[in-house]
């Protein structure tokens, strides 16, 4: 049986590995046998687990971020190569963050890795970048740890808690930080683009900072283009300042309503006196029974519209209802203008008070919203997606003409082929 690889690390709450392998029934079903290695085992464990694999069965190894990607292994001649190209085993990788934050995650070696983005803008903003020394895509999201209606206690989940499941961050520490370590004209610059997000939370503006960046220095006299450097540096810090703007917006907001919020990092927001309950915990594998249980679940974009956050794709693996902000893949689904928010204080209010005060309603709202979007976007086509990236960069990287082709066509070019 042919084989794919998952690779795994250690992240916060353990959500990527959770992520990943939420995949594996989805590639038993294609027929595919499904096996993680875990990158922080012990070398020589995770060495005698890679010489039991056959590696002409394996399609193609997985992983988030680029996590495995530069993995050596010492080879005949005592020289350190990159495993996946030696192997010529396809490498396919899945971001879900901008190419601003770890740029270098984001550069392959070679058209054997495969880059898939889960947000166009993110896709969009690497076309522009250099280095593009393997192919890059986009993936539509399905849903996450799908489970049966039955395995939903609807009674509990009517009387449920509103669930909020959001790492904090303070937008204030952040300008103290911009304040301390930068010059004048650096720290005015920042602080004017970071004003003019702030008016413009919800009508794509923070969906491309990258254009803010460029234009902003251009009005000003100054062609930033060829500074990569410097645009990283300024998208990301407004990539992460408007996060932490918005969750913090969201908190303030919700202080007046019965909500739930698990995730650490908000000593910010003084919760003292307000009908909020807030939990310092991060766990992905407890945050399954919990959203099982919620009547609705809350969630905020990272700055993107074009498709579905994680939070929003637990929710729907659970035939859940989500409270989101307006973006653009939610209009295909019924009821959204019920559902989403506008960053206003009072639009947040009046969209979580709605489904408080009209629980059976949300329930049963929830169960059609997560249907449409299943019926959409299935893990089927999801993993076909990534099945069929690795078959084209397997193809590409044959040292030879596949059998019964035509002798006289020269392929591959040798000026082309690569270690």
């Amino acid at each position: 049986m042919d084989k794919v690889i998952f690779l795994s690390g250690t992240t916060r709450g353990g959500t990527l590995e959770g992520l990943g392998r939420s995949f594996a029934h989805g590639f038993h079903e294609l027929g595919l046998e499904w096996i993680e290695l875990s990158l922080v085992l012990p070398q020589q464990e995770l060495l005698e687990m890679l010489h039991r694999i056959d590696f002409n069965r394996v399609r193609f190894v997985y992983s988030f971020v680029s996590m495995g990607m530069d993995f050596q292994v010492t080879d005949g001649d005592g020289k350190n190569r990159n495993l996946w190209q030696a192997t010529r085993v396809p490498f396919v990788t899945i971001h879900g963050d901008s190419p601003a934050y770890f740029f270098d995650r984001h550069v392959m070696p070679s058209p054997n890795f495969v880059s898939l983005y889960g947000f166009d803008e993110h896709h969009q903003l690497r076309l522009r970048l250099p280095k593009l020394n393997g192919p890059v895509g986009t993936v539509d999201p399905p849903v996450i740890d799908e489970v049966g209606l039955g395995a939903i206690d609807w009674k509990a989940r009517r009387n449920g808690p509103m669930l909020f499941l959001k790492n904090g961050k303070d937008p204030e520490a952040l300008r103290r930080m911009w304040t301390a370590s930068l010059d004048a004209f650096q720290l005015h610059a920042l602080l004017e683009m970071a004003a003019e997000l702030e008016q413009h939370l919800d009508d794509g503006a923070c969906e491309q900072i990258d254009d803010l960046v460029v234009r902003y220095f251009a009005d000003r006299g100054f062609d930033v283009e060829p500074m990569l450097k410097l645009r990283f540096f300024f998208i990301a810090q407004l990539d992460d300042y408007i996060r932490a703007y918005k969750c913090s917006l969201l908190a303030e907001a919700l202080k007046p309503l019965p909500v739930e919020i698990r995730g650490n990092n908000w000593s910010h927001i003084d919760f003292t006196g307000t009908k909020v309950t807030y939990i310092d915990e991060c766990d992905f594998e407890k945050s399954k029974g919990l959203l099982r249980g919620a009547v609705a679940t809350m969630d905020m974009s990272p700055n993107t519209g074009s498709r579905a956050h994680d939070r929003v794709l637990r929710a729907y693996g659970t035939h859940g209802l989500c409270i989101t902000n307006r973006q653009q893949y939610l209009n295909t689904l019924p009821h959204v203008e019920r559902f989403t928010y506008c960053y206003q204080k009072e639009s947040i209010q009046e969209t979580v008070a709605w489904v408080l005060a009209h629980r059976d309603e949300a329930v049963e709202m929830g169960k059609e919203v997560s249907a449409a979007y299943r019926a959409q976007h299935t893990l089927r086509n999801y993993l076909q997606k990534m099945i069929d990236w690795a078959s084209l960069a397997r193809l590409d990287q044959l040292r030879q003409r596949p059998d019964g082709a035509q002798d006289f066509f020269c392929w591959p070019p040798s000026s082309l082929e690569c270690n």
